[in-house]
């Protein structure tokens, strides 16, 4: 059966390098995915020249062409790049967004994340986006009591039952992405002011095949994931999902 998939990241092209080939393999089973932009990535240039409005122009478009690629829509908030903190505006902003869309499962950063591979501090805007992901998700986006003017709006609460979180110290689930692994690298290139294609393909081939070792994988991408319930009781209780 078909799931909405629905991903909540700060700039663009961190749906695509994150999880780019899941994402992959979910559009060509079928699957309806929505990208959900935090951040218009303003500051994703090294040229003292470029202007924020020609940054963001020139982002739009490489996700557009990204998200064509996955037969996805994609939702933009408009936060500052470089910026970001996990605000209670921006909690409402993605219980709103998550209330629309009404997701069979999202994906989202592991706001736990500071250091990965000995070179890399994750960057600010991924915990703080996946910060603000996580307190919508609970209990924010199920509780009508919380947000009301959201209900008065027509957005209803809604449950999301998966969640999946990354890339991650703690995972739980791997993804095997051997077989469209040169699709996920095009999938990145298209975000050509950020990812030139020789470095990205050697870089995003290393991490992958760190990922599946893990598991016996040629290249893998893995993720901490949740399966969230109307009550948390319950589900602790191993009682089955109310019909």
């Amino acid at each position: 059966m078909s799931k909405r998939i629905l991903t909540l990241f700060a700039h663009p092209d961190d749906a695509e390098t994150m999880a780019g080939g899941t994402l992959l393999k979910w559009a060509a089973e079928g699957h309806a995915i929505t990208l959900c932009l935090i951040t218009d990535g303003d500051k994703g240039t090294a040229d003292p020249a470029d202007t924020s409005a020609a940054v963001i122009a020139r982002r739009r478009a490489e996700q557009a062409r990204a998200a064509a690629r996955l037969g996805a829509d994609v939702i933009t908030l408009g936060y500052e790049d470089g910026m970001l903190q996990p605000t209670l505006d921006l909690r409402r902003d993605l219980v709103r967004v998550m209330r629309r869309v009404r997701p069979d499962l999202v994906v989202a950063n592991d706001p736990t994340v500071w250091f990965r591979h000995g070179t890399y501090i994750n960057h600010p805007d991924h915990r703080a986006a996946g910060h603000a992901a996580v307190e919508a998700l609970y209990p924010a986006v199920k509780k009508a009591s919380i947000f009301p003017e959201l209900i008065a709006e027509g957005l209803q609460p809604h449950v999301v039952p998966e969640v999946w979180l990354g890339p991650t110290g703690e995972a739980d689930t791997w993804v095997d992405i051997a077989g469209v692994f040169e699709e996920k690298v095009a999938l990145i290139c298209e975000h050509a002011s950020q990812f030139p294609p020789e470095p990205t393909r050697a870089a995003f081939e290393r991490m992958a095949r760190e990922v599946g070792q893990e598991r016996g994988l040629a290249l893998a991408e893995s993720f901490r994931t949740l399966h969230l319930r109307a009550s948390t009781v319950r589900a602790l209780a191993g009682a089955p999902p109310a019909s």
